[in-house]
């Protein structure tokens, strides 16, 4: 009986019924670097109990270059998620569509590492952090090399700086040690951390993003996984996910047509995204060249998907 049940409780099969989004779109969002991931389940009668998420970052370039500084070689480097948020489990309502969100800013493995590495935060000591933390108060990133007080954000280092400098002007105090001292107080120091286009694809040249979904299957109570990878050509540049569901007589349906679909952004987005991507912009892709190859020839069809009984 025991073997039995152990051959019926094994859940992979159920991994294979979460769908992922075939693209990831990376997007300027209020001067940040978003990537974003939908996800959902395919059977959301039975709803997945404790599902979560995880992401990943693959890199053999980083991988070879730690094996050649005879550092302890990591392959896979965490990427922290923004929405939902890891600080809290990461848990995700697989029966309705959801996107994930990753922000690539200083501490990310999907930024250079030489552009990471100028911005003047604190040492990580090795853990893997993110800036929104700093941004909310939950954590100090930034020291003033002449008092020693922390911020959690360069702004607030900043303004901390010039309200100093004008207190030890008036009280005509010392330059040399104080925060008037251009040796102590440089300008790098009040640099904020950006990244273009050009080299965000430069540093997913190499690159796979692996994203994981785990929880539990409730007929049978088994864990299982269901995993997905975007590399480079996988990851559009602009644009949103479709919205993919509505509402009618009380229910909830998920068009799955529209699920994989990525529109182009609206005319205040581009002219955002060119503002901050060195005031260029980039020929997008539309959305229907976006569907997968199963999907193409049917955008007007209708497949729609009841999820959520109200």
């Amino acid at each position: 009986f025991a073997f039995l049940f152990a051959r019926l409780a094994r859940c992979e099969s159920r991994g294979a019924q979460v769908l992922f989004s075939d693209k990831a779109i990376l997007e300027i969002r209020d001067g940040k670097w978003m990537m974003h991931v939908r996800i959902y389940d395919f059977d959301s009668a039975q709803p997945v109990v404790e599902a979560h998420v995880r992401m990943y970052c693959v890199s053999w370039r980083d991988y070879e270059r730690q094996t050649r500084d005879l550092v302890q070689p990591h392959l896979l480097h965490t990427m922290r998620i923004l929405q939902p948020d890891d600080e809290l489990g990461a848990n995700l309502l697989t029966s309705i569509p959801a996107n994930v969100t990753h922000q690539v800013d200083a501490f990310s493995p999907l930024a250079p590492l030489k552009l990471r590495n100028r911005v003047k935060y604190l040492a990580n000591g090795g853990l893997p952090l993110r800036e929104a933390d700093q941004e909310n108060g939950s954590r100090e990133g930034v020291m003033c090399p002449v008092c020693g007080e922390r911020f959690g954000t360069i702004d607030q280092f900043r303004r901390h700086v010039q309200y100093m400098q004008m207190t030890e002007a008036h009280d005509d105090y010392p330059i040399i040690g104080s925060h008037r001292d251009s040796i102590l107080i440089k300008p790098d120091l009040f640099k904020p951390f950006t990244l273009t286009e050009e080299q965000i694809r430069e540093q997913l040249k190499d690159k796979e993003i692996m994203v994981v979904v785990e929880g539990i299957e409730p007929m049978v109570s088994g864990t299982f996984q269901a995993l997905q990878s975007y590399k480079l050509n996988d990851i559009a540049f602009g644009g949103r996910f479709e919205p993919c569901m509505s509402q009618q007589g009380g229910k909830i349906f998920v068009d799955v047509d529209k699920f994989h679909k990525i529109l182009p952004p609206n005319d205040h987005s581009v002219h955002r995204y060119s503002e901050y991507n060195g005031g260029h912009t980039h020929q997008l892709t539309s959305s229907a060249s976006l569907l997968p190859q199963f999907f193409k020839g049917n955008e007007n069809s209708m497949r729609s998907h009841s999820t959520v009984k109200t």
